[in-house]
C-alpha cells in the first residue's frame, strides 16, 4: 500500500518572528530578563502502600471513599483518594469508568511532578487494562512504571511493579519473563518486609504453577500465602487463598480437601456479605461435586447461587452459572433441562458480545474526550506563547525604531533572501517527495502483481499432480504401498493448492476484487462434502473425522459455495494439521435463532491467551504447533473469517490450553420463499 509522508510546512508568520529575535541577539537579552517563572514547589507523596488484592471492598467502603474524594482540600490529597476509588472501581468490574479516571490521575500526577502518584496510577492503568485483556497496552504502562519506580528506590513498590509485570507476562504467554519478574518481587517484598505484597505475589505465583500443572509446588505456595493473610488479618484474602488452595486439591484429585477449602472460604464470603465470590464459590462447589459423582448435591449449589447471580445483573457469573447448570443436568441424566440452559448460555454470550462491544466504543469515545481534552490544552499553551512572541515584537519594534531606518532596511533584505531560500527548499523537498511516494506506490503494486502471477501459475500443474497421484491410486496394477504414496501426495497437492488459493485470495481482498456470488445453500451437504475430500488427509495420520448432525434439519443459508467450501476446507485442515496422530477431529450442526452454525472442534493443543490478540492476524504465529511437521502460513483463519464476513456471517473460536480448540461458523438463514 502506499507510505503516507509528510507533506511540507507552510511558510508561518513566527519563524520569521524568531529570525528576526536571533539577529538582534544583543538587545533581546534585554527584554526577555525576569520572564521565566519559578518551577512549583514538590508536591506531597502518598501514605504506606497497600498490596491492591487485599483492599477491601463493598458498597460501604466504595460509598466512604467517594466521600473522602469530595471532602479532599488540596490536590496531592484528591489524588490519593482518587487512587482508591479507582482501586475499588477496578475491583468491583467498573473497568471504563476506573480507565478514565486512572488517565485523568496520571496527567493531574505529572502536572504536580509527582512521582509517587505517577507510579500508582501507572499501576492501576496496568491492572485495569489486563482485566480488560488488553495485555499490550497492560505491558506498556507496567514498562513505563517499573522505569519511574526505579528512580524512586522505593522496595515496597517495586515489588508491586514486578508483581503486576509478572501477572501480565503469565497471561501474555511468556513464563519465562514472569517468572523472574515473580522472582524479583518476591525479593523486594521480602527487603520491604512488604508481607500484603508478599503475599499478593505469592498467590500469583501459586496460579501460575496451578497453570503449569505443578500441583505440589502450587500448593506449598498457596499454603505461604494463606498462612502470610491470616498474619494480618484480612478475611476476604483469606478466603481468596483457601479457594486456590480448594482448586489445587481438586486438580490432584482430593475431593474431601477441596470441599472443606471451598467451604470454609463460602462462610468467610457469606459472613462478609460478597455476594459475586458467594455465587462463583457455590459453582465451583457444585464443579467439585459434579466431578465427583454427587450430581444431586452440586445441583443443590447452584440452584442456591443462581438468583444471587441475577441480583448481581453480572453477565459473566451468570454465564458460568449456566454452563455449570447444563453440565450438572447432564450429568444426571436429564438432557432436556441441560439443552434449556445450553440455549440460555447461548443468549447470554449474545448479550456478552453486544456489551463488548458497547464497552468497546465508550472506551473509543473516552480516548477521544481526552485526545480533545489534551488537543485543547496544547492549543491553550500555543495561544499563550503567541501572545507572548506578539508582547515581544512590539517590545522589538519600539527598540528597532530607535536603530534606524538603515539597519531596518538591511534587515528586511536579509529577511527576504532568508525566505525565497527557504521557498526553494521547500519546493525541491516537494518534488523529491512526490517521487519517494510514486515508487513506493509503483513497488506495491509490482509485489502484489508478481504474487498473483506465481500463485495463478502453480494452480495448473498442482491440479494435474493431483489428477495423475489419483489415476495411480486407483490403478488395478497398484499395490498397497503404491496406493499409499498416491494418497499421500494427493493430500499434499491439496494443501499446497489451498496455500495457493489463499494467496490469491489475499491479493484480491487487497485490491478490492474479491467476487461472490451468493445462492441458497444446504450448509450440512457442503460441509460433508469437504469433509470427503479430506479423508485421505486424516488417513494419513490416522484420525478420525466424525460428523453429528442437527438434532433437527437445518435450514437452508443464503452464501457463495466456492467461498463457504474454502473456508471448511481451512477450518477442517487446520484441525487435522493440529490434532496428533490417532486424534478425532467431531464436525456438529445447529441453530440458534436466525442463524445456522457448524462446528469444527479439534482435540489439538489449544490455544493460551495471548493467541487470542493474534490468532486472526495475517502471518502471525500462534503457540501451538503442527502434530505432523505440516507448513502453516498463518493465512488460513484470516482469508476464513474475512470470506465469512463479506458473507454477513462470523467466525468464532473458543480453546483452552491442553483442551483442543472449536472453531463456529454462523450463516444468516435464507429468507423463506
Amino acid at each position: 500500500m502506499p507510505i503516507p509522508l509528510p507533506a511540507p510546512r507552510p511558510l508561518r508568520l513566527l519563524t520569521v518572528m524568531r529570525f528576526l529575535r536571533w539577529s538582534l541577539g544583543l538587545i533581546l537579552p534585554l527584554m526577555a530578563a525576569g520572564e521565566e517563572a519559578p518551577p512549583p514547589p514538590a508536591p506531597e507523596s502518598p501514605p504506606g502502600l497497600e498490596a491492591d488484592a487485599d483492599l477491601p471492598d463493598g458498597d460501604e467502603v466504595f460509598a466512604a471513599a467517594q466521600q473522602t474524594l469530595k471532602n479532599a482540600k488540596t490536590e496531592p490529597a484528591a489524588l490519593r483518594a482518587l487512587y482508591t476509588v479507582v482501586n475499588l472501581q477496578r475491583r468491583r468490574g467498573d473497568y471504563l469508568a476506573g480507565l478514565a479516571a486512572a488517565r485523568d490521575g496520571l496527567a493531574r500526577a505529572q502536572q504536580l511532578q509527582d512521582l509517587r502518584l505517577q507510579v500508582d496510577f501507572l499501576y492501576l492503568l496496568g491492572r485495569i487494562h489486563w482485566n480488560l485483556t488488553n495485555y499490550p497496552q497492560s505491558l506498556e504502562s507496567h514498562l513505563e512504571e517499573l522505569r519511574l519506580s526505579e528512580r524512586l528506590g522505593n522496595a515496597a513498590i517495586l515489588a508491586r511493579t514486578h508483581g503486576g509485570l509478572g501477572l501480565t507476562y503469565h497471561h501474555y504467554g511468556r513464563n519465562e519473563d514472569a517468572l523472574h519478574h515473580f522472582r524479583i518481587g518476591l525479593r523486594y517484598a521480602e527487603e520491604a518486609k512488604a508481607d500484603r505484597i508478599r503475599a499478593s505475589i505469592l498467590n500469583s505465583l501459586g496460579n501460575y504453577h496451578l497453570g503449569q500443572r505443578d500441583y505440589a509446588r502450587a500448593a506449598a505456595i498457596h499454603g505461604q500465602a494463606l498462612a502470610l493473610r491470616e498474619s494480618y488479618g484480612n478475611p476476604r484474602a483469606v478466603a481468596d487463598s483457601l479457594i486456590n488452595l480448594g482448586l489445587v486439591a481438586e486438580a490432584q484429585g482430593d475431593v474431601a480437601r477441596a470441599l472443606d477449602y471451598l467451604e470454609r472460604a463460602l462462610q468467610t464470603f457469606e459472613a462478609l456479605k460478597y455476594r459475586r465470590y458467594i455465587a462463583n464459590t457455590h459453582r465451583r462447589l457444585a464443579l467439585v461435586l459434579r466431578k465427583a459423582g454427587r450430581a444431586d448435591e452440586a445441583l443443590v449449589h447452584l440452584q442456591t447461587a443462581l438468583p444471587i447471580a441475577h441480583s448481581l445483573k453480572s453477565l459473566e457469573v451468570l454465564a458460568d452459572l449456566y454452563a455449570e447448570f447444563a453440565l450438572t443436568h447432564e450429568a444426571r441424566g436429564e438432557l432436556a433441562a441441560a439443552l434449556d440452559y445450553e440455549r440460555k448460555l447461548e443468549a447470554v454470550r449474545e448479550q456478552m458480545r453486544s456489551e463488548q462491544d458497547r464497552q468497546k466504543m465508550a472506551e473509543l469515545r473516552a480516548r477521544y474526550r481526552e485526545e480533545q481534552r489534551e488537543l485543547e490544552i496544547t492549543l491553550l499553551k500555543r495561544e499563550q506563547e503567541l501572545q507572548q512572541a506578539e508582547i515581544r515584537r512590539r517590545r522589538f519594534q519600539n527598540i528597532a525604531l530607535g536603530v534606524g531606518l538603515v539597519g531596518g532596511g538591511v534587515l528586511l533584505g536579509v529577511v527576504i533572501f532568508v525566505q525565497l531560500a527557504r521557498l526553494r527548499a521547500e519546493r525541491r523537498m516537494r518534488l523529491a517527495t512526490d517521487h519517494a511516494r510514486e515508487r513506493a506506490e509503483s513497488a506495491e503494486r509490482l509485489k502484489t502483481r508478481l504474487l498473483q502471477m506465481a500463485s495463478h501459475d502453480l494452480k495448473v500443474p498442482l491440479t494435474s499432480l493431483n489428477a495423475t497421484a489419483a489415476l495411480i491410486g486407483r490403478s488395478p496394477a497398484a499395490t498397497a504401498e503404491v496406493q499409499r504414496l498416491a494418497a499421500g501426495i494427493q493430500a499434499d497437492t491439496e494443501r499446497m493448492r489451498s496455500l495457493v488459493r489463499d494467496f490469491i485470495d489475499a491479493a484480491a481482498r487487497e485490491d478490492g476484487n474479491l467476487q461472490l456470488h451468493s445462492t441458497e445453500l444446504d450448509l450440512a451437504g457442503l460441509v460433508q462434502q469437504v469433509a470427503g475430500h479430506l479423508q485421505p488427509v486424516a488417513a494419513l495420520k490416522t484420525q478420525r473425522l466424525v460428523l453429528q448432525p442437527a438434532a433437527t434439519p437445518l435450514p437452508r443459508v443464503l452464501a457463495d459455495a466456492d467461498r463457504l467450501q474454502q473456508v471448511f476446507d481451512n477450518l477442517i485442515s487446520n484441525a487435522l494439521k493440529f490434532t496428533p496422530p490417532g486424534g478425532e477431529i467431531v464436525i456438529a450442526f445447529g441453530v440458534a435463532g436466525n442463524w445456522a452454525f457448524t462446528e469444527v472442534r479439534d482435540s489439538g493443543p489449544g490455544f493460551g491467551p495471548a493467541d487470542f490478540a493474534r490468532i486472526f492476524s495475517p502471518g502471525e504465529p500462534l503457540s501451538a504447533k503442527p502434530t505432523g511437521e505440516e507448513d502453516s502460513t498463518g493465512l488460513g483463519l484470516f482469508i476464513a473469517r474475512e470470506l465469512l464476513t463479506l458473507q454477513g456471517g462470523r467466525l468464532e473460536v473458543q480453546s483452552k490450553p491442553g483442551a483442543g480448540a472449536v472453531f463456529r461458523v454462523l450463516l444468516p438463514v435464507a429468507a423463506p420463499t
